[in-house]
């Protein structure tokens, strides 16, 4: 009986807290660390994408908080690779990036990919403590925004692009080309 406790207490406190810490390490050897809520990752193409990680597993954001830190990731980012182009794939955040004007285009996963996906949805909406209050008579937060993760196709937002926007081809080769000759 005891061993199934500290189980139980193991996976559900210590783990994500273990991981979450784990992980900002590693983005902090690794470059990738803007703050204590964002990291990001560099892909192929020679984009990079934006992740919401906090440090330090449980966290408490209010949504002003949550848009402060993004604010404050992105000009670090901004600062750091101003010839890059930076992304951010989610399923929460759609009417906040309609509204801003942001077009976003739909993410396909497919099988292991997408569960994975929703899993670390779930996880990043759980450890946030703000989303344990209620948001009406009816609903609580975090039972909103997981109904909207299993409703919603992920979309992919480009939230920092400069100018000069430098992509990889499918043979690894440098390609730089202006946004205008892209967009014509």
């Amino acid at each position: 009986m005891i061993g199934i406790v500290l189980t139980i207490v193991f996976v559900v406190l210590i783990a994500p807290v273990l991981i979450a810490l784990l992980v900002a390490l590693y983005a902090k050897i690794t470059g990738g660390y803007l703050n204590r809520y964002y990291i990001f990752s560099r892909k192929r193409s020679g984009e990079y994408e934006l992740h919401c990680h906090p440090a330090f597993g449980f966290y408490y954001a209010t949504p002003a908080k949550f848009f402060a830190m993004r604010e404050d990731a992105i000009r670090r980012f901004r600062q750091r690779y101003p010839d890059a182009t930076l992304f951010a794939v989610t399923s929460t955040l759609q009417r906040f990036y309609a509204r801003n004007g942001y077009i976003g285009e739909a993410v396909h996963r497919k099988g292991i990919r997408r569960l994975v996906g929703r899993i670390s949805d779930y996880i990043l909406i759980l450890c946030n403590l703000a989303n344990y209050r209620k948001r009406n008579n009816k609903e609580w937060q975090f039972a909103h925004l997981i109904r909207r993760v299993n409703r919603s196709i992920p979309r992919r937002y480009v939230v920092f692009e400069n100018a000069n926007i430098c992509l990889y081809n499918k043979t690894g080769t440098l390609v730089r080309r202006s946004k205008s000759e892209i967009l014509s």
